[in-house]
């Protein structure tokens, strides 16, 4: 477990502000780490003048980082937790607010109405598995895409984690102009939950004291948290559903984003169901911007991005929990963590334009494919023992069942393809010579 900060108010004197201020190499290093917004975990190691120990400069950089934004989360122990809004916020927010909510900097228009269909179904898909694996789901990424595009049956938990996600993903979608309720979270638990824990009876309620309910290190097993007994918890849990649906007005404003990061971590702070309680913060994070029109958040996965910083998002709830309940840990987490899957995505996007500018260019040489079918052989071509069926092609593609029928049955036709059974679902498998015949 990470180290708690020195109880800072014991140190502070007279003494230590003139110190402090007498040293310029003392003030670069607080200004720095102020900037980073650093740890004490990572402060106590910064390199102070011999007079001034790293308590000390801690103690100063306390008073800097006086929290002057209160939140509606109470503690376990009653106080309010409060964030700062430092310039490498304000900066990520301005990122997040230009790209997420507003026209895409780097491109001309949006996606079209066709690839709108089918990289919402991709970011859902990518969402879907990491929100699961972060919570223990152990199936490989390649696996998982090909289940939910072909829409087979899952095979054991871990793929059942990740279908109940993905149809979790896919309500909340459907969610985003209705105020959230009770209801609505015991139905996103369940549906996140089906089929994939123990005890049946905990699918669709909330927890009992008698659940004994901790979060632990799930290598060391030492406790981190436990949340409210089930009667304060519920009573909480409502605050949380009045600030979601409380409007934002000129004299009470919080950023979306902000505001979208405090209930993600209130909600997992409350804890309110035995299992599925990740899952169903970070689904809350995701509905509560795309009611605020951050369009963008369909085509992105923040989960996926988190997934590759899992250490860094736990610790980010520790930091805030652990010092003096300072949110902005979490704030600078999060915000990031949304800066840079915006950017995967414009990078994404980029080269999804590119080939299909370069599936164009080779469809009008070869005359007799369509777009489509040009990128299934040009994967094809580099991916012989693999395979597809229409409903992959379908998903894939964001077209209807027909066409992608016809797309295939075509290039069978052509005997660039060849059909057959894959236990009962048909599959098409490409016929490599033939294929390697058209692009050489």
């Amino acid at each position: 477990m990470i180290e708690k900060p020195p109880k800072w108010e014991e140190l502070l004197s007279g003494e230590l502000i003139r110190k402090v201020h007498d040293s310029k190499e003392t003030q670069e290093i607080l200004s720095k780490a102020q900037k980073e917004y650093v740890y004490w975990d990572k402060f106590k190691y910064y390199l102070f003048p011999k007079n001034v120990t790293p308590k000390e400069a801690w103690a100063f950089l306390k008073i800097s980082r006086s929290s002057n934004e209160k939140t509606p989360i109470k503690s376990i122990t009653g106080s309010t937790f409060t964030y700062n809004l430092p310039k490498s916020l304000y900066q990520k927010l301005n990122f997040i607010d230009t790209h997420g909510a507003g026209l895409l900097k780097s491109f001309k228009d949006r996606p079209s109405s066709t690839q709108t269909v089918k990289y919402i179904i991709s970011s859902l898909a990518e969402e879907a598995i990491a929100s699961s694996q972060i919570e223990g789901a152990n199936t490989t990424h390649k696996v998982a895409k090909e289940m939910i595009l072909s829409q087979r049956k899952p095979r054991n938990r871990s793929e059942q984690m990740i279908v109940n996600n993905y149809l979790a993903m896919q309500r909340v979608s459907e969610w985003k102009d209705m105020d959230l309720t009770e209801q609505m979270l015991l139905d996103l638990q369940k549906t996140i939950t089906d089929q994939t824990i123990d005890e049946p009876t905990s699918v669709g309620r909330f927890r009992n004291d008698e659940d004994q309910i901790v979060v632990s290190d799930p290598i060391t097993g030492e406790i981190a948290h436990i949340p409210f007994k089930r009667e304060k918890m519920l009573s909480e849990l409502k605050r949380l559903i009045d600030y979601a649906n409380k409007p934002e007005d000129d004299d009470d404003f919080t950023h979306p984003v902000v505001k979208a990061t405090i209930l993600h971590f209130w909600f997992a702070y409350l804890h309110p169901f035995v299992d599925g309680n990740g899952r169903s913060s970070r689904a809350l994070f995701y509905w509560y911007l795309l009611k605020n029109n951050y369009w963008l958040i369909e085509y992105i996965s923040v989960s996926r991005t988190i997934k590759q910083s899992r250490k860094a998002y736990d610790n980010a709830f520790l930091y805030s929990e652990n010092d003096d309940n300072d949110l902005t840990y979490f704030l600078l987490y999060n915000a990031e963590i949304f800066k840079k899957s915006i950017l995967q995505f414009l990078e994404y996007f980029a080269e999804k334009m590119k080939e299909v500018d370069e599936s164009k260019k080779t469809t009008s040489l070869l005359g007799i494919f369509n777009s489509r079918q040009v990128m299934l052989l040009k994967y094809f071509l580099s991916h012989i023992d693999e395979y597809t069926d229409v409903i992959t092609h379908q998903n894939k593609h964001g077209i209807s069942r027909p066409s992608a029928y016809n797309d295939l049955s075509f290039l069978v036709g052509k005997g660039y393809l060849a059909k057959t059974r894959k236990g009962k679902r048909l599959v098409y498998m490409p016929n490599a010579t033939k294929i390697k015949e058209i692009f050489n």
